[in-house]
This record gives C-alpha cells, sequence and structure tokens, in this order.
C-alpha cells in the first residue's frame, strides 16, 4: 500500500521520508484569497496551519518533496464559483511548474476547466465528490482524472464491484481510500459545501482554558450541514488498519491519512503504526499494536461505526415555490421506496386535470448495484408504473452524483417516450446539492452576529485547550462571497462539465 500523507511545512518532508511516506498531499491558503473570502475553509476544507501560507512555501516544499523522489499533490478540494476558477487555475499552472505532481479536485467546474485547457499535471478526483457507483467514476475519468478516493462509506466490496465495472469497460483507474484520522459523521460529500467554518479536533472538556482564543465565524455548528449538532463525534484516532488486506485485494492502492494542520509527530506516529500493522500477522495483533501506540482501544474507521448517508438537504429550485419534496433525504430510503410512496405525497388537488402541481424526487448518490442492469430497470419500470398513474407534474429527478446525473439523463429519453402524449407532464434531471453549491444568506445568517455565536470551547489542531471566539464577517468582497448564488443555474462550468461528461455518453 502507497501511503498518501499531509505535509504542512517544507522542513516536515525529510521526517515523513524517513518514516515511509510515499506520497504528500498539501493545501494553500494565501493572503489573495483570505483577503476576499476570508479565513474560513472554503478553498481546501482546512484552514490555518493546515495550509502553506504563500507561493514561495508551496515551492520550497514541491523542491523538497523533489529531492526524496515523493510525489506532491495540491488540495483544491472546495466547491467553488466562477470568479475563483480563474484564481485557481493559476495556482494550479504556477503548481506545475513548481513540479508539483497533481492536484486533488471535488469541483466538477475546476476539473471541466482543467480539461478544457490541457493542464498536464495529474488529477485526483476528491472523496468529496461522491464517486459512489461505476458510472461516476466513468464520468471522471473523461473530465481527465485518473485516480478515486473513494468516500469513506464504501467499503472494500463496494469498491471491488465499481472497479470491476470500470475494468470491464476498459477504465483503468487508480483507487484510493482513507485509512487514519478525520472521520466524520456526516460523510463525505454530505455536508454540502461548508461545514461549521472552523475546524477543531475535538471538544475540550478542561474547565480552565489557556491560550490565545480561535478567532472564526461559526462557534455553534449550526449549518444546516451539521443539522444542529456538536462537534463531539470525532475520535482523535479513528483506524482502518484491518481493513488494509481487503481494501488492498479489491483493487485499492493507495492510502490516505488526514491529519492536515496536525502536529507532525502525530503524523508520523500514525504513519509508522500503519505500516506495521500492514505486517502484522492478524487483526488482534493490529489491535494490540493501536493499544500499544495511542494508548486507547483502537477506533475502527469501517464497519458497524460507519455513518449512513441521510444528510442530503433539498435545494430550492428557481421555480419550484410550490414543489413538494419526497425521497432520500433524512430517513435513508432506497429510490425505489421512495418512488412507491409518491402517490401518498402527490399534493391533493379537487381538480387535478386543471392544476398543476411539483414534485422534486431526492436521488441520493446510488450504490453501483442500484445501477445494474436488473435492479435499474425495476427502478424505472416502477418510476413509469407511477408516472402513468398519476395526474400531469413538473418532476424534477435530482440527482446527486454526477454518475446517477448522467445515468437519469439517458433515461429521460426512455422514460418521456413510454409515457405517451396522453401524460402532460414535464420531467427534468437537475443536479442536487451534493453537485452544486447554493449559498443563501439565510442559512448563515447566525455568523453574522455575535450574540447568537457565544465563545465555546476546543481543543486546537495541536491538542490544546482552547476557545473559540465570534469575529464578524467584514470586508464588502467577503460578504459577497457569502451572499453569491452558486446553484447549478449560475455556475457556466458546472453547466458545460454535465453536459461533456453526458454527451460523451450518448446523450
Amino acid at each position: 500500500m502507497v501511503y498518501s500523507v499531509p505535509v504542512n511545512a517544507a522542513l516536515e518532508v525529510p521526517s515523513l521520508a524517513v518514516a515511509g511516506a510515499g506520497e504528500l498531499y498539501c493545501g494553500l491558503q494565501e493572503s489573495w484569497w483570505t483577503e476576499r473570502y476570508g479565513e474560513h475553509d472554503s478553498i481546501s476544507r482546512r484552514q490555518g496551519k493546515a495550509n502553506l501560507a504563500s507561493r514561495e512555501e508551496l515551492a520550497e516544499t514541491a523542491a523538497a518533496a523533489r529531492r526524496y523522489g515523493i510525489p506532491l499533490y495540491l488540495a483544491l478540494n472546495g466547491q467553488y464559483d466562477e470568479r475563483q476558477l480563474d484564481y485557481l487555475l493559476g495556482l494550479v499552472d504556477a503548481f506545475a511548474k513548481m513540479g508539483g505532481t497533481g492536484v486533488i479536485v471535488r469541483d466538477l467546474g475546476l476539473l471541466y476547466r482543467l480539461e478544457e485547457a490541457g493542464n498536464a499535471l495529474k488529477r485526483v478526483c476528491s472523496l468529496l465528490a461522491v464517486c459512489a457507483n461505476a458510472p461516476s467514476a466513468a464520468a471522471f475519468a473523461r473530465l481527465g482524472v485518473s485516480r478515486i478516493v473513494f468516500p469513506r462509506f464504501l467499503g472494500a466490496e463496494e469498491i471491488g464491484d465499481i472497479l470491476r465495472v470500470c475494468m470491464r469497460d476498459g477504465l483503468q483507474l487508480e483507487a484510493e481510500s482513507m485509512l487514519f484520522f478525520d472521520k466524520c459523521p456526516l460523510v463525505d460529500g454530505y455536508c454540502t459545501h461548508y461545514h461549521g467554518v472552523s475546524y477543531p479536533d475535538r471538544v475540550g472538556t478542561d474547565a480552565e482554558l489557556e491560550g490565545e482564543p480561535l478567532y472564526v465565524f461559526d462557534t455553534t455548528y449550526r449549518t444546516h450541514a451539521c443539522l444542529g449538532r456538536s462537534c463531539d463525534y470525532l475520535e482523535p484516532y479513528p483506524c482502518a488498519a484491518c481493513e488494509i488486506e481487503r481494501l488492498r485485494a479489491a483493487g485499492v492502492g493507495f492510502g490516505k491519512l488526514g491529519g492536515r494542520g496536525r502536529p507532525l509527530e502525530e503524523r508520523v506516529r500514525a504513519l509508522t503504526f500503519l505500516k506495521a500493522a500492514e505486517e502484522s500477522r492478524d487483526d488482534e495483533e493490529r489491535k494490540r499494536l493501536y493499544r500499544q501506540t495511542f494508548g486507547q482501544p483502537c477506533a475502527c474507521y469501517y464497519g458497524a461505526g460507519i455513518q449512513s448517508r441521510t444528510a442530503i438537504e433539498p435545494v430550492d429550485l428557481p421555480d419550484a415555490a410550490d414543489r413538494t419534496y419526497v425521497g432520500d433525504v433524512r430517513d435513508g430510503r432506497k429510490l425505489r421506496d421512495a418512488i412507491r410512496d409518491l402517490p401518498g405525497v402527490w399534493p391533493a388537488k379537487e381538480d387535478a386535470s386543471s392544476a398543476r402541481t411539483g414534485i422534486v424526487l431526492l436521488v441520493g448518490p446510488l450504490p453501483q448495484s442500484e445501477l445494474e442492469s436488473r435492479h435499474w430497470e425495476e427502478t424505472m419500470h416502477s418510476l413509469l408504473r407511477t408516472l402513468a398513474s398519476l395526474p400531469p407534474a413538473d418532476v424534477d429527478l435530482c440527482a446527486n452524483d454526477v454518475g446517477t446525473f448522467v445515468v437519469l439523463g439517458e433515461t429521460l429519453g426512455w422514460l418521456e417516450e413510454s409515457l405517451g402524449s396522453e401524460w402532460q407532464g414535464r420531467l427534468k434531471v437537475t443536479p442536487g446539492p451534493l453537485l452544486t453549491r447554493g449559498d443563501k444568506p439565510a442559512e448563515f445568517e447566525h455568523f453574522l452576529n455575535a450574540g447568537e455565536n457565544p465563545p465555546r470551547p476546543v481543543w486546537d489542531l495541536e491538542g490544546r485547550p482552547r476557545v473559540l471566539v465570534h469575529r464578524g464577517i467584514v470586508g464588502e468582497r467577503i460578504w459577497d462571497h457569502w451572499e453569491q448564488q452558486m446553484a447549478y443555474e449560475c455556475r457556466t462550468s458546472y453547466r458545460r462539465a454535465l453536459a461533456y461528461v453526458g454527451q460523451r455518453q450518448g446523450r
């Protein structure tokens, strides 16, 4: 297994190389970005010390990695608007000239722009892109991606199924899975585009807190993404050592360590442990090694402890004021169950023939098994029968991953033809909130009010007790960033990316 490890400074490269890092990755948060968009995690899902602070530091880190013969990747795994993409393209070009290896990307628009520009850096699909099935992997491959970091809700067997379909279809993709640090209960990609703005590792419990305060926009984690929960769910050392053999057998060749911003000694200790655990005889020996290394019982990364995929939020469509939303929202029902429930949620009308209604059917990222021919045909015939039995309506099939978006688009013509001219409804495939970014001031209004953001005890990324203290959003450009609508209709590059991957599949 090749281990991909975060690096926070050029001086760390020798220690990580000696410890056995096969690859390095980093973030960059330079003054150009923070002056315009603040110090939150919008550029690469981490803040502060988890990033290099200048292009000079990035160049030094790239040079150090080259001296040790280790590839270096730059994480650009946020979601962006059109104004930010020009800056990011320039940054990627500069990184290429520094000798960087590749970029880790979530944003479809950025991937499309990189493909359009013919950028030669290797492209890795971030786990935040929610690549949960083979059609998604194929779509990312068309955008120049050569490796998929699979989301943490996929185990070895599911990843193996996806890779087998890709190989059958002639796609040779590298596979990467998370192995250590940063296990999140919201599951990759499901926190949409923001995550409480700050990123302490774990909640503090000390009554007497010392140290400088940490200034953030949101001390409460009350964004809809966090569903009102406090950040007390993160284990300090979540681990997947016992899954390495199964992941490798499934075709996963790269193991990622999280922990950008954690102290160097923690990352070295985790890497050293994983390499030793890989040579252990069985899981019991690995668990003993974990306890010896970290001084506590192991905290498993995969298996029963993983969270279900239940955090999809409806996205407001421009003409959807009176729509009814149904589907895989919070209760985790499968698509076929949601289709069967449609008649029960259809808005009652005294005269349905003279009044149109609207339905948004939320389709979560479908597992590969649901997209196999037998299951998919059953699902689409169920949808066809249900629609044919109901009054005319405007139906949006709201897909939350690129693969399902493309597959639904391919199926749309068949559905319309099968319904026939007698059915006067309208069908449309719409990108959902996991694919698009839709900032709305009402969703982060509490960021702006100090009275709604009391001081909150946390541990910082170096394990010291701190206090989160509110600092309001200031400056016209930062405020403009938060007010800007970034939904699909406003994203030229997103539209082009989705059209591009769809057209290449015959739409």
